[in-house]
């Protein structure tokens, strides 16, 4: 994750806000949308798209950190963990973190858990998990050494428009100054990139230092 995370100066010492963007090439011109953002964003990316490397080199080549958007099959055991990480990271080898949307079947089962938490410490790699039930992957992350996250909120994912996201981000700005370390989910995504780049030039958007989500990681 220190290898391959977008770099971020909070000289100023304000409380951090993260915002992961999945990029799942629905929106043509992604990469020149977001580079009107007027704040740094941590992408997710499907390490099974066809795409995924061309895509990872562009952003990386704009100082963009990435994600590895994950998708376990349901029931998979250990071994499948291993040999489905192996993968994603060959597609994706400059990816700091693995992002579990929570429609996977990472926290199905807790072998499958400590098997994926292994393998991201043995990698120095990082997780962002959507909250489910008792957050499984957050205690077997914290057992294994893994920095990780839970999204405090998502969103987009109700084809939100760009008004209520910005009431989210208000929100979420509101509880990162209670609680530095605040990450939220969104996707590549006409609305959601109107709205981050209006409440980004909004005063509130001063209040806290957005960052990649691994300086909020790091600084845990």
């Amino acid at each position: 994750m220190e290898r391959f995370a977008a770099a971020h100066d909070n000289s100023d010492g304000k409380p951090l806000l993260s915002v992961v963007l999945i990029d799942d090439g629905a929106m043509p011109g992604a990469s020149a949308a977001l580079a009107g953002l007027p704040f740094p964003v941590t992408i997710a990316l499907d390490p099974g798209a066809p795409d995924a490397a061309a895509k990872m080199a562009a952003y990386r080549a704009a100082g963009v950190e990435v994600a590895a958007l994950i998708s376990l099959p349901r029931g998979a055991a250990p071994s499948d963990v291993e040999v489905a990480f192996a993968a994603y990271f060959a597609a994706l080898p400059e990816a700091v973190l693995v992002l579990d949307s929570g429609e996977v079947g990472l926290q199905s089962d807790i072998e499958v858990t400590r098997q994926a938490m292994e393998i991201l410490a043995a990698d120095g790699r990082a997780l962002v998990s959507v909250s489910q039930g008792l957050n499984q992957a957050m205690r077997e992350a914290e057992r294994a050494q893994v920095p990780a996250a839970v999204v405090y909120r998502d969103l987009d994912s109700e084809g939100q428009d760009a008004r209520v996201i910005r009431r989210f981000l208000d929100q979420a700005a509101f509880r990162a100054r209670q609680q530095s370390g605040v990450v939220l989910l969104g996707r590549v995504r006409p609305d959601t990139i109107s709205a981050l780049i209006l409440w980004g030039t909004a005063n509130r958007a001063g209040q806290v230092s957005v960052a990649p989500v691994s300086a909020v990681l790091l600084a845990q």
